[in-house]
């Protein structure tokens, strides 16, 4: 009896798991909601290392940011979640590297670009590795 009760317990948790993981739970109307619409991993200089075919990268050493342009998107921050972070070891405190992502500012007139800038404990932007995660928000 008391093997029955278990399977029964854990039937009925991975019952729970399922639902809560699906994008139903969340009222999502579609299977694919919530999933990435592009991946990046990038080199300090700006070459694509990997990623999906849909995203390109490139380094501005005027400005000293990242631009990241994402095929059949207009990204303006405040419809897409990003996820960013430095890779490799940079050491601490010196090396210690915050990540900041933003639109372009040209609101979709010609480019609609994601910028990422790597700024140091100073506040100086640093050239690194980093990797990109890019979500449309419903």
């Amino acid at each position: 009896m008391k093997l029955k009760a278990t399977s029964l317990l854990l039937g009925f948790c991975l019952t729970i798991l399922a639902v809560a993981a699906s994008p139903y739970a969340l009222g999502q109307d579609n299977a694919t909601a919530g999933l990435p619409i592009a991946i990046a991993s990038v080199s300090y200089d700006g070459t694509l290392q990997s990623g999906t075919s849909n995203i390109t990268s490139s380094y501005d050493s005027q400005t000293g940011l990242y631009q990241l342009s994402i095929t059949g998107v207009c990204f303006v921050r405040t419809s897409y979640t990003t996820v960013a972070t430095v890779s490799g070891y940079n050491g601490w405190p010196q090396g210690a590297l915050f990540v900041n992502t933003d639109d372009d500012g040209d609101y979709c007139h010609k480019t609609g670009d994601l910028v990422v800038g790597l700024r140091d404990v100073y506040g100086s932007l640093i050239q690194a590795d980093f990797q990109v995660v890019v979500f449309k928000a419903n």
